[in-house]
């Protein structure tokens, strides 16, 4: 899987969620130095791999949040998702958290499975999708193994196989991989690019990571400020995605010096 190339989305992709001039106000955040989300706005493409970068505390869990539907605190302004305002949380939207959060009294597959309970289908069609799922993440041969039992990789393969076979129209990822080495977080990456590659699921992913989000995703955007705005907002093409290329080092450097 690590020699797998990012795919770039073959037309330039429609508006999956329009952020309106959004604040976002928590107890005793109001004034100089309080809410980082402030009269915000932002267009996010439809069916490609949005990475969204930027210091600690600049609002980007807080952003993803709010495209989850998780965020009551807004007191201005809005998310629109296919032009319909985001009120709650959705099928439609998953979020994976950094914390896998999955249930150690079920193995593998009941993990996998639990999603499906709320998903609409026969039986017959829900088990399909359970093992084409177990497939594509080749997590076959621990299907009957518990949390525990399993490495950091596999709990993550399960998290976001569970989120998947709901299919969303997005996947929302906040730094699912900051707990993993380096081996096993591009091995990561390369599965969450094949995953793209089948499905054309809409994915915005947090991380702190310059090297993961250029190498993941389409287009890379940098929050950087208080109140959050946007530092960069760069598209990455097929030509930036060789790791030790002196292309992708240059504009690696650049968005870690932004961030600094």
């Amino acid at each position: 899987m690590e020699n797998l190339k990012v795919l770039a989305p073959t037309t330039k992709a429609d508006v999956a969620f329009k952020i309106d001039h959004l604040t976002v106000d928590f107890p005793g955040s109001k004034g100089e130095g309080g809410s980082p989300i402030r009269d915000f706005s932002l267009d996010i493409g439809s069916g490609e791999i949005t990475c969204l970068l930027g210091p600690s505390g600049c609002g980007k869990t807080t952003l993803l949040r709010a495209l989850g539907g998780f965020v009551r605190g807004a007191s201005d302004g809005g998310v629109l998702f296919q032009g319909q305002w985001i009120e709650a949380p959705s099928r439609e939207i998953v979020m994976i958290f950094q914390e896998n959060n999955l249930y150690p009294w079920l193995n593998v597959r009941k993990n996998i499975a639990f999603g499906l309970a709320y998903c609409d289908g026969s039986r017959r069609e829900k088990n399909e999708r359970l093992e084409q799922m177990l497939q594509d993440v080749d997590l076959v041969h621990a299907s009957a193994k518990y949390p525990h039992e399993l490495s950091g990789g596999m709990r993550q393969r399960v998290a976001i196989a569970r989120a998947l076979v709901m299919q969303p129209r997005v996947l929302l990822l906040d730094e699912p991989f900051s707990a993993l080495d380096v081996s096993l977080r591009r091995r990561m990456h390369a599965l969450l690019r094949q995953i793209w590659a089948a499905t054309r699921t809409t994915f915005v992913m947090v991380t702190h990571n310059v090297e993961e989000a250029l190498m993941v995703g389409h287009r890379v955007i940098v929050l950087g400020g208080r109140p959050m705005s946007v530092v960069l907002d760069e598209r990455i093409g097929e030509t930036m995605k060789e790791r030790y290329a002196p292309e992708f080092l240059k504009l690696q450097k650049h968005i870690e010096d932004l961030i600094d």
